[in-house]
């Protein structure tokens, strides 16, 4: 178990941010070289400010997807909402962000109030949102025709992630944040994090490991479909 916990808790994390930042490079670098053919639109294209609003649009509240499937657009655009908020909750673990909250005027039970009802809720609504997507994916027949192994793989993956995450909140593997904020600390300043405490969290440690391999894998699919939108939308709309 000495071993896993060294592989996920110090190895992996180096190596996630090493494959997503090389993967990345290859992403932009592909859809920069997507090829621009010279045609002309009709009507003609928006000049450069009305290109950006509707790039904004389209990668915010999701224009062409509310156009062409309201039930999809009403699932995807909430899942992407409650993505949004989970991920900025989790600046709690990375960061001191309590003592920019303290700064507002909030007490220490007034953040921890609003972590747990709010993160609460957040955790079931994007398990629920999460699970429906998958449920449209087997039971729409355009949706499954163009679905493949690797659509499914990331949505169980998101799916588990999530599971673990709530089974933190929720359940009695309770640890204090302070314990993740050092560990992490350690990791940003490459200082050895092999005895941290927080390692010792089974479920702590199955959730990051989970966490890294999504990172992995996000250069090299379908997820990244938003930071294709203005790639394609620059391209589509320049002629």
């Amino acid at each position: 178990m000495d071993t896993v916990r060294f592989i996920v808790g110090v190895i992996l994390p180096y190596l996630a941010l090493g494959v997503f930042a090389g993967g990345m490079l290859y992403r932009i670098w592909v859809w920069r070289k997507l090829a621009s053919p010279p045609i002309t639109l009709f009507p003609a294209p928006p000049d450069a400010s009305a290109n950006a609003w509707n790039t904004v649009q389209e990668a915010v509240l999701f224009k062409s997807l509310f156009r062409g499937d309201r039930g999809l657009w009403l699932l995807a655009w909430a899942f992407h909402v409650v993505l949004a908020l989970i991920l900025t909750g989790h600046l709690r673990v990375f960061t001191h962000a309590d003592a920019l909250l303290a700064r507002l005027g909030l007490g220490e039970q007034d953040i921890q109030a609003m972590s747990s009802g709010v993160g609460g809720a957040a955790g079931v609504a994007i398990l629920v949102t999460a699970v429906l997507l998958l449920v449209r994916r087997l039971t729409v027949r355009r949706a499954r025709e163009i679905s493949g192994a690797g659509d499914y793989f990331a949505l169980l993956l998101i799916g588990a992630i999530v599971v673990t995450g709530n089974m933190m909140r929720f359940g009695a593997e309770h640890f204090d944040l302070n314990l993740t904020r050092g560990y992490f600390a350690g990791l940003f300043s490459f200082a050895d994090v092999s005895g941290a405490p927080v390692l010792q969290h089974n479920v702590f440690l199955l959730h990051m490991g989970l966490a890294w391999l999504l990172v992995m894998l996000l250069p090299f699919s379908k997820l990244l479909h938003f930071g294709g939108i203005f790639f394609t939308h620059q391209l589509i709309r320049k002629h």
